[in-house]
């Protein structure tokens, strides 16, 4: 099997190189690493893998080396702990520079095989601040710019934030795949208070056994008379101003749909970028289709921007159109009109007030 050949390759391998990356240590720490290393060869023979994977950590914190890290990945990827195991062995692939051929051909293998197990989760959780609980096993904070890596299956997501409503959700993680989890709180309804010394009395009861008086609710017919309903005016520039409203809103929110959909193309070249496995060639590919992704976002997100301040101006507009009163048109004429430049659009208004 490919994980048996690249254990006994490591352990020969670091057998013989741990005396050589710790001159600068004592004797006694030497030998201390010396004595967990061959400890955790044993225990991997006997299947005893927790023992093992404590033993090799134990070597590699007195004596780093990167083809300790390959053990250790053996180790998790026995436990089913396949996201710690890949992260050793992709780990392994950049610091050991001097490797031999067929040291970095097994490992490689074990990458390929663990990338089938493995999916990568992107989390876009608002507001900022909030505690996200991943699987039971780690918790991360908003926001969370890099994609977290989590073996394949279900995984319960649980999102909270003090004065929010928490939420919880599951993600199908397939091996290979990616994922996204979109979460935005909402802000929890207060309590009302409880009522204290408050208690009704009826005034039917009264101690003194006369009958209650008949309030009357308006014994001088001072009360005021209902207000008149205000008509609302639906004339053209109103209609002119709502129409502005939804086609400014609708651009907007096309031109940020836009956008996030460059970001996400963005995050994908990331993630192409620091992939050991591509090539040099493949790896520049895709930091420029990175960088070109990050412009046009830029530049959609900003246009998107403009458009909402528009849309919320018109918005602004068309509420003032709908609750002036009828007949202060004369003195008062008011226009408006749709405006664009290079730089936005907007709408001009033109009257008095």
């Amino acid at each position: 099997m490919a994980w048996v050949r690249s254990f006994l390759l490591v352990a020969v391998a670091v057998t013989s190189t741990v005396s050589a990356r710790v001159e600068a240590q004592s004797d006694a720490e030497r030998a201390q690493a010396r004595v967990a290393f061959q400890s955790g060869v044993e225990h991997y023979g006997a299947e005893r893998y927790e023992e093992a994977l404590r033993a090799f950590q134990e070597a590699y914190r007195i004596a780093p080396h990167p083809s300790v890290r390959v053990n250790m990945a053996n180790c998790y990827e026995r436990l089913g702990r396949f996201v710690e195991a890949l992260d050793h062995f992709q780990r392994f692939l950049v610091e050991a520079e001097g490797a031999s051929a067929e040291q970095q051909r097994e490992v490689r293998a074990a990458v390929r095989r663990l990338r089938g197990r493995v999916g990568e989760v992107f989390f876009r959780v608002e507001p900022d601040g909030a505690q996200v609980a991943i699987a039971g096993t780690q918790t991360r904070t908003a926001p969370i710019l890099e994609s977290v890596a989590l073996p394949a299956g279900r995984h319960r997501i649980e999102v909270s934030l003090d004065g929010y409503q928490r939420e919880v959700r599951e993600v199908e993680v397939t091996g290979g795949g990616r994922a996204e989890v979109r979460v935005s709180l909402e802000v929890a309804e207060l309590a009302s208070p409880a009522e204290v010394g408050t208690e009704r009395v009826d005034p039917a009861t009264l101690d003194d056994g006369s009958p209650a008086l008949e309030a009357s609710t308006d014994p001088l017919g001072l009360e005021p008379s209902p207000a008149p309903r205000r008509r609302l005016n639906l004339g053209a520039p109103t209609i002119a101003a709502a129409a502005g409203t939804v086609v400014m809103a609708s651009a907007a929110l096309a031109l940020g749909l836009s956008a996030l959909a460059q970001q996400r193309a963005f995050d994908d070249a990331v993630v192409r970028s620091n992939d050991p496995s591509l090539s040099p060639a493949e790896r520049a590919a895709a930091r420029q289709d990175g960088l070109d992704a990050d412009r046009r976002a830029s530049r959609r997100s900003t246009a998107a921007d403009v458009l909402g301040v528009t849309a919320v101006l018109a918005a602004g507009a068309t509420v003032f159109l709908l609750l002036r009163k009828p007949g202060t048109d004369e003195g008062r004429a008011l226009r408006v009109a749709p405006s664009f430049a290079r730089e936005g659009g907007g709408l001009l208004l033109d009257g008095r007030f």
